[in-house]
């Protein structure tokens, strides 16, 4: 568990009237690699806020995350909250030139980016970590980065919302709508959307147009530029909000900047955002199957499950379970038996939550082949044969405790993020309900193993608790709508009853009647045990690699990691031959020789990868490459797996 917290007032330092600031903690788990320092405070104004110092950044960054996004649009402008963030780049009454920030930034090797999500709205920037001179900052020689958070904090306190630049930012909104409309992935979710409970706002469009958001309103009489307004007044509170800063400045001067910045935002004092009232799936939108017309020549058949709200679970993770299970690629798995079908290409698994108060949805991907889009019920049948396999079987420690290892492995070494990704993505973070000395890793670990969660959760992936899309450019032909939004062609009908028969007769079926070819994972040989490396103390690291071997068979270069010490390893093997490229024949067979062994290695390689091993087999201008990488104790075994399989003569016709 992690320490408790246990907070206390930091005054301010004699001499400076600093507003006070309370402490809630400066004990964060963080990977072994992480030289960076992090303390989490909070202002008088229940601003939080989380301080990091990085001695070697080159990049100074910051973001601050609201508890406000489009969920909370206005009925009749859908798309308010996206608005809204584009509006505050644009002027605020301390610095009211509308282009002051974005160029402060320009000057100082800066760049500046927003995204309004379902329940949050992120902005962040970064900004050149030393001053002009290259020195390191200092009372006398600060860097940009203090005159940065100036600017932005004023985006929270006093945004001007000028008049001149309405229709240019709501037309930046419609360029970037514009934009997504050929966009598949966006024009298949907004069609699962637009197709659920109208009464709760997952199924509105979220990112606004010209039209929705200025023309319609302005019809009907609205001064759109109030309601803008009236949106930052309402849902802008100091008390939803969570900052990052980033910088090479020590933990002291950046609390006082953010305490001297940041405690003027107002604190409204609002409850957390949540939707209790209404879930995105009624009854009536479950049993259903939609037929959907994508724009690119695609496959896909989709499964739609209400969920658990697993928002408290950060500690069991149910779904990391049930999702490695059901998106496993190696023998027994699903995909394995409907690959071996050529019916599947691709299978993925995992739950999305929606908001706070409302159950997520476990969302079942399969990328279809010809053969698959015919014979989809099937698939959905066998899918639900591993279901009743996973329910009949209890839930297993030894599954769970190989995901905990290696996710435990890999936050140990895991690398540093880039400065503005950090902070955009750990002020999002600190929406969630995580004790605050896991902010860097609680959604990275599993802590405790607990059956009865995986249980709970398992019991929603049933045949009467789902709803499926099928999509395809030629099946069925006979799309009859067309989605509100993105024009997306489809047809929506209940899955007929025959179909849900077989499906329900598939998740009762019994360990006898069920296919055989269906079970759970081996236990996985790829987990490296062995991760202590013998540092030694170098003079100077080496820069480059050297030969250790040089003959007529081979040439071996090799250098050791002397600067981060991880047990990680990288191996590139080139084979060398000038028959591949001698012809466009000899070209063509080789790369179908490369996807051969790829395809091959599949099974075999998948638990290598959930061990963090990667490896690709291609072609470059000297030959064959074989390239593998990860965790060094199990490499080999893959490495000769890889080479006795690119070795072998026996290939199908």
């Amino acid at each position: 568990m992690p320490h408790s917290q246990h907070e206390e007032e930091v005054p301010a330092r004699s001499g400076e009237p600093t507003p006070p600031v309370t402490l809630v903690t400066d004990r964060l788990e963080k990977p072994s690699l992480d030289d960076r320092h992090y303390r989490v405070i909070r202002l008088e104004n229940e601003l939080e806020a989380l301080l990091v110092h990085d001695p070697e950044t080159d990049m100074a960054s910051a973001a601050l995350d609201v508890n406000v996004g489009s969920f909370s649009d206005e009925p009749g402008m859908p798309g308010m909250a996206h608005a809204v963030e584009h509006l505050l780049f644009v002027g605020t009454k301390k610095f009211p030139t509308e282009n002051e920030y974005t160029q402060y930034l320009s000057d100082h090797a800066g760049s500046f980016n927003a995204y309004t999500s379902k329940t949050s709205t992120n902005f962040f920037f970064d900004v050149a970590a030393k001053p002009g001179n290259d020195e390191n900052p200092s009372d006398i020689n600060p860097s940009p980065l203090r005159e940065a958070l100036d600017r932005f904090a004023q985006f929270f306190i006093e945004p001007m919302f000028l008049p001149s630049t309405l229709d240019r930012e709501l037309e930046a909104v419609d360029s970037e709508n514009n934009k997504n409309l050929q966009n598949d992935t966006r024009r298949l979710h907004q069609l699962e959307k637009s197709l659920s409970n109208p009464n709760h706002p997952y199924s509105h469009f979220s990112t606004g147009n010209f039209e929705v958001l200025k023309t319609l309103p302005e019809a009907r009489g609205i001064n759109v530029r109030d309601k803008f307004i009236e949106f930052h007044t309402k849902h802008y509170s100091a008390n939803r909000m969570k900052l990052v800063v980033l910088g090479r400045e020590s933990l002291d001067v950046l609390q006082k900047w953010v305490a001297e910045l940041f405690s003027p935002v107002v604190n409204k004092k609002l409850p957390p955002n949540s939707w209790l009232d209404e879930l995105p799936f009624r009854e009536s939108d479950l049993g259903m199957q939609c037929f959907a017309k994508p724009v690119m020549d695609s496959r896909e058949l989709n499964l739609y499950f209400p969920y658990i709200d697993e928002e408290l679970m950060y500690g069991s993770q149910p779904s990391t379970y049930i999702s490695h299970l059901i998106g496993h690629e190696g023998p027994g798995s699903v995909m394995s038996y409907i690959k071996a079908k050529g019916w599947a290409n691709g299978l993925s698994a995992g739950a999305d939550p929606v908001c706070p108060g409302t159950p997520g949805i476990f969302n079942v991907q399969v990328r279809l082949t010809e053969e698959g889009l015919k014979n989809y019920p099937e698939i959905v049948k066998i899918f639900f044969q591993y279901i009743s396999l996973l329910r009949e079987t209890p839930p297993q420690e030894w599954i769970f405790q190989e995901q905990k290892e290696m996710a435990d492995v890999d936050f140990k070494f895991k690398q540093k993020t880039p400065a503005s990704c950090f902070t955009s993505m750990i002020s999002s973070v600190m929406q969630k309900p995580l004790p605050r000395e896991w902010l860097l890793s609680g959604h990275s670990r599993l802590r405790t193993f607990e059956p009865l969660e995986i249980e709970k959760a398992l019991a929603t992936i049933r045949p009467d608790n789902f709803r499926m899309t099928i999509v395809s450019r030629v099946y069925p032909g006979d799309w009859d709508q067309e989605e509100n939004w993105y024009g997306t062609e489809y047809r929506y009908e209940e899955i007929p009853s025959e179909m849900k028969a077989d499906f329900e007769n598939a998740a009762s079926v019994t360990s006898d009647q069920r296919l055989s070819a269906l079970h759970l994972p081996h236990k996985n040989k790829f987990i490296p045990s062995q991760l202590e490396v013998q540092k030694e103390e170098t003079a100077e690291p080496a820069l480059a690699p050297r030969i250790i071997r040089s003959d007529t068979a081979a040439t071996i270069w090799w250098k050791k990691d002397d600067t981060f010490w991880v047990p990680r390893v990288n191996v590139k093997v080139g084979l060398k031959t000038p028959l591949i490229n001698a012809s466009a024949e000899n070209f063509v067979k080789a790369k179908l020789f490369s996807n051969l062994v790829l395809d091959a290695l599949t099974e075999y390689s998948y638990d290598a990868e959930l061990a963090g091993l990667r490896y690709n087999v291609g072609l470059d201008a000297r030959g064959l490459l074989l390239d593998i990488s990860g965790y060094n104790e199990k490499l080999p075994v893959l490495l000769e797996q890889g080479v006795l399989i690119s070795s072998r003569r026996d290939w199908p016709a």
